[in-house]
């Protein structure tokens, strides 16, 4: 499948059409104007909250006037310093200019995706935003991780991240009552102190306007069971905005602790009349002795979106979506009836980058679509799972379990 060129013909107010005689006569229309994807102009006084897929709870500020970039890490997983496990950088702020991008097809694509120059630690990949109508995805600053350990225990080998996959909203859902319902979850963890080990995020999850919830797992070490994997849900004290469940389970066992450490945040984007809920599981891990309490490392973290439990129609989510999966690729994700296309925005062209899908809309689970890859050694064997919610998809694939695919995609047209 071909981008498209995500062309509108517009009609300026209060012009006729233009008519060309029959003798041929007359001269070529106005150009329509860019029909614009994003707002025209954004200063600091919009905030995209979101989360990382390093599992880290962000606020994005974008200035399109002075050309500059501001990203708060509220809650996060990753160490302030290479080298150590603690402090985070929560509580950190880091910022940078922007460049406005021109390696997309049309001057509407270009005009609503930014370099954030400064926050990648690999100069041949930069770390882009996309920003849309009340969303912005794309890529936060990345970080080398590498820790020694303690006796042993706890190692994580040194690893640089270019940057980190975000999805954020400029506005949230922050009553609890009005997020009750029945959702699906698809989503990834990974555990640095596991040799960076990826897990999937497949299950189903019920929360009540009164902050308990239930989890049934479908994958990890928790599949088959249904159960409240967390505290309840409350508010979060850092006053972002989100949800925190506390001692959350993770899908893999901890690397040195008795029990879950980690906490969770969801973040309630509202988008096109929806709820987008994002859940970020934010690990943790301590070095020393604090308090009387040994060292520990709970450090499994990452991202998943729920999705409600109701049926999807085939053709209503067509469109082109655009996000970063968990292999630090910038994504762009066609779909069209039954079929969908990932490509690369920046080389359309490029055959080899390119993953074409065939969708499954029997959902014998509500609100899950299934798909299968083409061509894949696996056949007409579905080994992905979609769900949709706001003009936004998660997309999950098990093709091989030990390295789950997932990417978040929001709506470009």
């Amino acid at each position: 499948m071909k981008w498209k060129t995500l062309g509108a013909v517009v009609l300026v107010a209060g012009a006729a059409p233009f008519l060309m005689s029959a003798c041929g006569g007359g001269s070529d229309a106005p150009e329509a104007p860019v029909v614009r994807l994003c707002p025209a102009s954004l200063d600091y006084t919009t905030s995209f909250t979101g989360g990382g897929g390093d599992g880290e709870l962000v606020k994005l500020q974008l200035d399109t006037t002075k050309l500059t970039w501001q990203v708060t890490y509220v809650e996060s997983p990753i160490p302030a310093a290479t080298g150590t496990v603690s402090p985070t950088r929560a509580g950190t702020t880091q910022s940078g200019t922007l460049t406005m991008e021109t390696g997309l097809p049309t001057q509407k694509l270009n005009q609503c995706a930014y370099q954030l120059n400064g926050a990648t630690l690999d100069p041949t990949r930069p770390a882009r935003i996309f920003v849309g109508e009340g969303v912005a995805g794309g890529a936060i600053p990345g970080k080398r991780l590498q820790f020694n350990g303690i006796l042993g225990q706890g190692v994580v080998p040194d690893r640089t991240f270019p940057y980190y996959p975000f999805i954020g909203f400029s506005t949230l859902e922050t009553n609890l009552a009005n997020v009750a319902g029945s959702y699906n979850q698809l989503g990834y963890h990974e555990v640095p102190s596991q040799s960076y080990a990826r897990i999937a995020v497949d299950s189903k999850i019920t929360i009540n306007a009164d902050g308990t919830w239930q989890e049934c797992d479908n994958t990890g070490v928790n599949a088959g069971k249904c159960q409240q994997a967390g505290s309840n849900f409350t508010p979060s004290p850092d006053g972002s905005g989100a949800f925190v469940t506390n001692n959350l389970l993770g899908q893999g066992k901890p690397t040195l602790a008795a029990g879950p450490l980690g906490k969770g945040y969801m973040i309630v984007g509202k988008l096109r009349g929806a709820n987008v809920p994002i859940l970020v599981r934010t690990g943790t891990a301590n070095a020393t002795i604090t308090g009387g309490i040994p060292p520990f490392a709970d450090d499994e973290s990452g991202i998943s979106m729920l999705s409600p439990q109701t049926n999807v129609a085939l053709g209503s989510v067509n469109g082109e979506y655009v996000g970063v999966d968990n292999q630090f690729n910038y994504r762009t994700t066609a779909l069209a009836g039954a079929q969908a296309t990932l490509i690369d925005p920046f080389q359309p062209s490029q055959v080899a980058l390119s993953r074409a899908l065939n969708l499954d809309y029997t959902q014998t689970v509500q609100g899950l679509v299934t798909s299968a890859v083409v061509n894949a050694s696996t056949g007409a064997t579905p080994t992905g799972k979609f769900i949709f919610s706001g003009g936004v998809f998660g997309y999950l694939d098990q093709s091989d379990p030990t390295t789950p695919y997932f990417t978040i995609g929001s709506f470009v047209e």
